[in-house]
């Protein structure tokens, strides 16, 4: 992706972030006009409370804190509320996807701030007329080597 593109990061992407750092830092790095939107930040942010696990929770905050909170966030406007629905029920309509209203949101905000969406479901986007980038499919993470176990067969 050019570094001069306008990018409104997904839910999806901080996802997948918080889960690989390093992978996240590599595929940011360089880029000069990132944001993400309250839709996408409150989406992640529910990672903050619902884990079981204390040690998930931890983590979740460790990257909101650091990676999100980098980033602008771009408000919504009254009017977003009203495209999210038209481009929600044009999708529907069309056949082409069932958005959540969560990324109807999210797609209004990247439509109105001419920014391509980063996401792993571009299927949505797509049917609600954004431009997108999938991250995670064009700069996979480095495999890593599973290490079979050795079994000692005695002499």
């Amino acid at each position: 992706m050019p570094a001069e593109a306008a990018i409104l990061i997904d839910s999806s992407i901080w996802i997948k972030g918080q889960r690989d750092p390093k992978w996240f830092d590599s595929v940011v790095s360089g880029q000069i006009d990132i944001a993400t939107c309250d839709a996408a930040v409150g989406e992640y942010a529910v990672g903050l409370c619902a884990p079981r696990e204390k040690q998930t929770r931890q983590q979740v905050r460790r990257f909101y804190e650091g990676a999100v909170a980098s980033v602008a966030w771009l408000p919504h406007t009254p009017e977003d509320f009203r495209t999210a629905s038209r481009l929600i029920g044009e999708a529907i309509f069309n056949s082409a996807a069932k958005p959540s209203f969560p990324d109807g949101l999210i797609a209004a905000c990247a439509l109105r701030t001419d920014r391509t969406v980063w996401t792993t479901d571009e299927t949505d986007f797509k049917a609600m007329g954004c431009k997108t980038f999938n991250p995670w499919a064009a700069n996979p993470p480095a495999p890593v080597a599973v290490q079979k176990p050795t079994t000692d067969r005695g002499a």
